[in-house]
């Protein structure tokens, strides 16, 4: 069996970057009064600051991330705050997914128990070694089927 061209990887993961980057930039453009109106125009609750990481923080990793893929200069800083933003980004995405499924639930304890185990032990993991992208894939191999 042959193996894939690494180059080929790295385009096609930058491509998806760019497909990703620009459907986040269209629907903020599309969204951007009723965000004003419903998140900037309010008092700053931790539902807000998990949307904003989600939001902007991701745009800002995935952008960092097209320049990193697509640059020839393998800049070390780069991908050290590529590493950095992705707990924060990780973190808003997943505590966003987890209030909305606990919202659904009626506010059952037991899911928000579970989930938030499933959710948030692969993070911390990722943060004190962050070797440990093998732990990371197989918890959210667990965690996906639930949601």
């Amino acid at each position: 069996m042959s193996q894939a061209d690494p180059s080929a990887e790295i385009q096609a993961l930058s491509d998806l970057y760019l497909v990703n980057t620009a459907l986040l930039i269209y629907d903020t453009l599309l969204t951007l009064p009723s965000e004003i109106k419903h998140i900037w125009c309010k008092t700053v609750k931790i539902g807000t600051i998990l949307y904003l990481f989600a939001r902007y923080l991701l745009m800002a990793y995935f952008v960092l991330a097209i320049y990193d893929s697509l640059s020839n200069l393998k800049c070390h800083s780069i991908s050290q705050l590529l590493r950095a933003l992705q707990v924060p980004c990780v973190t808003g995405v997943q505590g966003l997914l987890l209030a909305r499924t606990y919202a659904i639930s009626l506010q059952n304890q037991k899911v928000l128990g579970v989930l938030g185990l499933l959710i948030f032990i692969p993070t911390i993991i990722n943060v004190v070694c962050p070797c440990a992208d093998f732990v990371t894939c197989l918890f959210w191999t667990i965690a996906i089927p639930l949601y």
